[in-house]
């Protein structure tokens, strides 16, 4: 009698149903491959890409031809991207860009913005200003950082610095390679005007100063002065001076704060000047905090703790992150100061 098999039984060197010899639990796993674009469609996947971005902001690219410093090379930009712009203008190619722009609040208003005649201001001796208010948790110190890219670095930093802090709100609205020179390509008159009126600031801190080696124009393009000459520092006197009586309102505070020991050294005289005559304007000397052991420019600084840091980004105008997080140890209590009785 044959022994008896379970149904689920297969007999040895059998294969089971719908098996070929060969094929057991260690199949090979199909190979997947993945398809990779040629050289030639990448290129001209790079070529569409770089079409669509030059005629979705031909007007971009034209104002920043037009921030360019006088002289040959601008005016060829400016012919190229002028004839662009108008090409794309024509077709209505940029409406997409122009729509995004308006609905992001990049479009700059009162872009023809001149400041008035300045005028004569009294001495902080003899003028009292109202008290900033003191801020709480509910009703947090609103400080605007407005001004260049070096601006921008400052404010990013004090947001992080302050971030436990409840009772301060930093806004950061920087615009990069802007300045008080160029009022043809960015009218920083006209965007304090906005910002004041739009975000109602107990603070404006503002920085400028890294683009601002080259000729005043008004925002005419009307060449005010050239830069070096005598006409030019008091023409750049009246831009510092009308930014800082524009945001003279009530109790409102501004915050200047001066350039590294880079570029133009005139500059943080200039502001710093303006700011003594004027009670409602502090100016902190982020220079010094950031100078080296003579007081010149230094890419490495050493600080009161004894550590050193490596202070300035590649291009040596803009400061690291480390060099600015450990600035904030000096510009915060400086800040807080505008508010907390000494």
């Amino acid at each position: 009698m044959a022994p008896r098999t379970s149904p689920s039984s297969t007999p040895t060197g059998s294969t089971p149903s719908g098996s070929t010899p060969g094929n057991d639990a260690r199949r090979r796993p199909v190979r997947r491959v993945r398809r990779t674009a040629s050289a030639d469609q990448a290129f001209r996947g790079v070529l569409v890409a770089l079409g669509v971005f030059v005629v979705l902001g031909s007007a971009s690219l034209h104002d920043s031809a037009e921030g360019m410093a006088i002289g040959w090379q601008r005016d060829v930009a400016m012919t190229a991207t002028g004839a662009l712009d108008r090409v794309v203008n024509l077709l209505s190619l940029n409406r997409p860009y122009d729509w995004a722009s308006e609905q992001l609040g990049r479009n700059q208003v009162d872009e023809d913005f001149e400041f008035p005649v300045p005028s004569t201001v009294a001495s902080p001796t003899t003028t009292t200003l109202p008290a900033l208010r003191v801020p709480t948790a509910g009703q947090p110190l609103k400080v605007v950082v407005a001004g260049d890219s070096t601006a921008i670095g400052v404010g990013d930093r004090l947001k992080v610095a302050v971030d436990d802090d409840p009772t301060l709100a930093v806004d950061v609205q920087g615009k990069v390679a802007t300045g008080l020179t160029r009022s043809d390509y960015f009218n920083w008159g006209g965007r304090t005007k906005e910002l004041l009126s739009t975000l109602q600031p107990d603070v404006l801190l503002f920085m400028v100063g890294a683009n601002d080696s080259q000729s005043v124009l008004a925002p005419d393009g009307t060449v005010v002065a050239t830069y070096g000459t005598p006409e030019w520092i008091e023409a750049y006197r009246r831009q510092v001076a009308g930014i800082m009586d524009l945001a003279h309102e009530g109790s409102r505070r501004v915050f200047w704060v001066g350039q590294p020991k880079v570029g133009n050294t005139k500059v943080n005289a200039i502001i710093e000047e303006e700011a003594s005559s004027r009670p409602w304007v502090s100016y902190f000397d982020l220079a010094t905090v950031v100078a080296g052991k003579d007081g010149s420019f230094s890419e490495y600084v050493t600080f009161p703790d004894g550590q050193t840091v490596h202070c300035f980004a590649g291009d040596g105008v803009h400061l690291s992150m480390q060099c600015l997080d450990r600035s904030m140890s000096q510009l915060v209590p400086a800040l807080q100061a505008l508010y907390q009785p000494s």
